[in-house]
Parts: structure tokens; sequence; C-alpha cells
């Protein structure tokens, strides 16, 4: 689930080829996530150290069978996420999609995703083809302020369908090989969508049909919960579709720069919040931006220093990893299910939004507060023994709250062993599966349970769990 992107840096260490030297660091960190800029005719800017991509590719395509990217592909990772550009180059459906160019958009889809689902058959990889911030592309060559227009709207609808219809063709034609290529529409002003503006989210996204949809997250400043607003926001304009129901969203770009305000001290703490929100929230992917940082702080004449970049990075030019490398290796290697918890008395387990108290009152499982980001800090599937920790919406983690009668509340920004539990599975060891009876027990050897009065507050009460210490395990469906 958590990635990271690399493009454009501009420092680099080695003698390998650029694309394949970041990809090598996202690997070291422990990511299987990259995520990567196939645009044919910028390809030598985007990676060229060490590079040469001559004579430039005239289509996706061929772009993809370059040796750097086939070495790229090659290299274990879970899933590559693409971004894409038009055919031309440039939107073309700024004056409205013409026949000829839907034709164009989705032949070019087509084509990459029969090659990818061909190429890499039984590699068991994931390729997500999507485009880059769609606002501003919608929004490309309109005056400050001014409103995209309905001939404009309709272009870009027309843009992302016949995108999505492409690649559905090819795996239509081609049919499931152990390989999957995905479509996906990026957008990037949700504060300015939440704010009713004129948007691709709310003017184009519900008109879609696409099988994935991403936020790159850079216009609400760097709040948690702001955050998690804007991903409720795009989750309720989204199509939910048959592959990934309502959770079809993930976070294509995430990070904080130097120069965004927060101290230096406490600017990967906030980068650690907003991994934790999306990752509680739900989504399939959280994608960091990025290796090596791409932007320039202050001028300067040959190799960066730290002080001359934005401090968009894992790694900086002194070489140096960043304090965010320690951040997402200490989460890399824990599986993330999400779950739901019913009790005893088949209520399920909810999270109140305003002081984050955690109870088993709620007969319908139907909103976010009911479902639960599980981290098994074991790796793999759930297993009867293994240590896990539940985030609630928005990220927070489920812990015992001294002084509150042992009550259970969301409301620990962090993993520590108060918000760690060890799963037992009811009548039996082996793996746990959806619909089994578990307990959770804490690291002092208390166990949660649901009052049977009341609300049924959870709370942590009893060294040997009874009825009220039982939950049924319900995995929440792809």
């Amino acid at each position: 689930m958590l990635g990271v992107s690399h493009a454009a840096g501009r420092y680099n260490f080695t003698s390998e080829d650029y694309l394949n030297e970041g990809a090598d660091r996202v690997l070291e960190l422990g990511s299987r996530v990259i995520k990567v800029f196939l645009v044919p005719d910028r390809i030598q800017d985007l990676y060229p150290f060490n590079s040469d991509w001559s004579p430039l590719p005239a289509n996706l395509v061929e772009l993809v069978q370059k040796p750097y990217v086939q070495d790229l592909f090659a290299k274990p990772f879970s899933t590559f996420i693409l971004e894409t550009t038009p055919v031309s180059g440039v939107p073309q459906f700024l004056d409205g999609l013409t026949p000829e160019e839907a034709d164009a958009e989705r032949d070019q889809m087509y084509q990459l995703t029969k090659y990818l689902l061909t190429t890499y058959a039984d590699s068991g990889k994931t390729f997500i083809l999507q485009n880059w911030e769609g606002d501003h592309i919608l929004r490309q060559g309109l005056a400050e302020g001014a409103d995209p227009d309905p001939v404009r709207i309709q272009g870009m609808i027309d843009w992302w369908n016949a995108r999505q219809d492409g690649v559905k063709k090819a795996r239509k034609e081609i049919g499931s090989r152990g390989v999957r290529v995905l479509h996906a529409a990026e957008v990037n002003l949700l504060g300015a969508a939440m704010a009713g503006k004129v948007t691709a989210t709310n003017n184009v996204i519900p008109f879609t049909h696409c099988d994935l949809y991403s936020y790159s997250s850079w216009d609400l400043g760097f709040s948690p919960a702001q955050l998690t607003r804007a991903l409720d926001y795009l989750e309720s304009k989204a199509p939910d579709n048959a592959l990934f129901g309502r959770y079809n969203l993930y976070l294509g770009e995430f990070g904080m720069a130097k120069d965004h305000g927060a101290p230096e001290g406490e600017r990967f703490e906030r980068i650690r919040e907003l991994m934790e929100a999306a990752l509680g929230w739900g989504v399939r992917y959280a994608v960091y931006w990025q290796v090596y940082c791409n932007e320039a702080l202050q001028a300067y004449t040959g190799r960066p220093r730290n002080r001359d970049l934005r401090g968009f990075w894992l790694v900086r030019p002194d070489g140096m990893r960043a304090p965010v490398w320690e951040t997402f290796e200490g989460q890399l290697h824990a599986a993330f299910h999400r779950v739901a918890l019913s009790s005893f008395s088949n209520q399920y387990v909810s999270v109140d939004d305003g002081d984050g108290a955690v109870s088993a009152g709620r007969w319908i499982r139907g909103g976010f507060w009911e479902t639960f980001t599980l981290k098994d800090w074991n790796g793999g599937a759930l297993q009867n023994g293994d240590t896990v920790s539940l985030q609630a919406h928005g990220g927070l983690y489920l812990s015992v709250r001294p002084g509150s009668g042992k009550q259970v509340f969301a409301t620990a920004a962090d993993a520590g062993l108060s918000e760690r539990f060890t799963v037992h599975k009811i009548g039996g060891a082996g793996p746990v599966s959806s619909g089994d009876s578990i307990s959770l027990e804490t690291r002092s050897g208390l166990y949660l349970g649901a009052e049977v009065a009341g609300r049924g507050a959870i709370r942590a009460l009893r060294p040997v769990p009874g009825p009220a210490e039982v939950f049924r395990y319900v995995a929440q469906e792809e």
C-alpha cells in the first residue's frame, strides 16, 4: 500500500541509469509500490543521469519497450503506478473531444494494456495507468478564477471514459493472465470541490466509470483531519465499481516541503500523520513524493546541496536518509486488512467521531466508522497469536485509556505497545478468516469486551474471555 514516486530528481549517486537507480532505493526501503512518469517526449528530462533515451519513443508502447523500462518492470515491485499523458501530449479535449480524438485515446490505452497483459503474464504484477493532476489539466489556459465551460467539462468526461474503455477492451480481449492493468483518474483541487466550485471532482468524476480514483493532496494544507474529510468527499463523488466497490481511491501524492510552514523538527511528524490518516481511511495506496527532490528552494550551480532544495526526499543530496525513511520502513513489514468487528449481540464496533469512544452499539455497518484498518505486525495472512493494531477512520489507533474505567478510545496518533493487541482465534489455531470468532488481548493480559448495558462501550476488564469478549471478524470485500 505504501509507495514512493520517482521522477525528475536533481541529483544521483551511482553509475546506474537514473530510472533504475531510484527504483532500487525504493526497493531498499522495503516498498513494493513505485510511481513513475511515462511521457514519451520528456522522458530524457525526467530520467536524465546515465541514460540515453534516443531515439525518443513515438508512443507509450515504444516507451515501455525501452531497456531501462524493461529493467524496471523486471524488478520485484508488486504495483507500478504509471503517469501517462494524452496522445497529443497536451489536453486535446479542451474544446471538446471529437470522435477521432476519442478513438486515438482509447487505442493508446488499449495498445499499452494489451502489451502489459501479454508481456507480463503470470507475473502477479499490477499496472495502474493514470493522468497527472486532473484539475490542472481541466483548467489549463484559463484565467485565474475562471471556470471551465460545459464543452471543456464534457470533453474531459469523454477523455477519461475513452481511456477507461481502452483498458477494458484489452482486458476483455486478453483475459486474466496473472497480471492486472487498471485505469485511474487523478484530481487535485478537493478544497475547491468541497467549497462547491467547478472542478473535476464535482463536474467530471460522477460521470466516469474508472477502476480507481487518485487524489494528489497538496491543496488543503497538511492536516490529517482535512485529508480524511477530502477523501470522504471524493468517495461520495466517485462511482463504485465491481472491482473495488466504494473503496476505489488512493493517495497519488503526499508529502511536505521545507517551505510549507512547519519547523524542520515537526515536518516529518506531519508527513507521518498524513500517512496514518490515509492508511486508516483505507486508501488502496499512499504514494510519497518522492525518492530524490525535484524542486529548487534557491538558485544554485553544479550539484545541489541539501539547503538548495525544497526537501521532497527520502534520500538527501548528501546521501543521508531523511527521517521519513525510518517512518515508512517501520510500516512496511506489516500486513493491512480492512475489517469490521461485531459483538456477541451482533452489534458492530464503531467509533464516535466526536470523542473517539469505541462501542458496539450499531446494528448496521453502513458508514466509515464501523470499518477499521487492522495492521498485522507479523505480516502475511492474519493468524492466531499475531500482534495487531486497529486504526479508525482518520488514522487514530484504538487503545485503552488510563483512568477511564479501562475504556477503549481511538485517540492515539502512533501504534505503541498500548495500541497493540494479540489476536486469539476462538476454537483453534491457524489463519483467521472472515466470519471467525476472535478475542483481543491487551499487553496487560486483559481482554477487550463489549458492555451489555448502555451503548456497549468497549473496555478491557477481564483476564479470561467470556461471551462479551468474543467478536466476529468480518473482512471487507474487495
